[in-house]
């Protein structure tokens, strides 16, 4: 503490002014060695450019999955023959994946897909229908659903 109290008390100005003042206040003048005349090239506008590839190969011998269901009518669950089943991927209903018809026993078989979550619409005609939620296939995963028109 008191050596604190010595270094304030050297700093301040001292009412006696004489020959004999010793000045311990020295300025410090720091000189930068860099040459700051040297001309630098900055790219104000930086372009960042992404790009995505994706390869899905479907086959027979790799991971692809299959859906297959039985349509019913969701009243008295009795099977529905010639029921228009539509295949999308994920939610979006703009473009469908697959286009299949149930058979007479009212069973559709959707194979070949990769995987992946899917959605299923089904129609009858213009009164019957049907949207699934989200189907997760896995890979070589076989996914039954079956289709309770409304």
């Amino acid at each position: 503490m008191e050596l604190e109290d010595q270094l304030l008390e050297e700093k301040k100005p001292k009412k006696n002014i004489g020959k004999n003042r010793v000045n311990l206040e020295k300025d410090s003048i720091q000189y930068n060695a860099q040459d700051l005349d040297q001309e630098q090239k900055v790219d104000v506008n930086p372009v960042q450019l992404n790009t995505q590839n994706l390869h899905v190969f479907v086959g027979s011998n790799d991971y692809s999955g299959k859906i297959t269901g039985t349509s019913y009518l969701e009243k008295n669950k009795e099977i529905v023959m010639n029921v228009d089943i539509l295949l999308f991927f994920g939610h979006e209903q703009k473009l469908p994946v697959h286009k299949t018809n149930s058979d007479n026993n009212g069973n559709f078989i959707i194979e070949d897909i990769p995987p992946g979550y899917y959605t299923l619409v089904a129609e009858l005609g213009e009164k019957l229908k049907y949207q699934s939620h989200y189907i997760k296939v896995l890979p070589c995963q076989n996914v039954h659903h079956s289709i309770l028109l409304k």
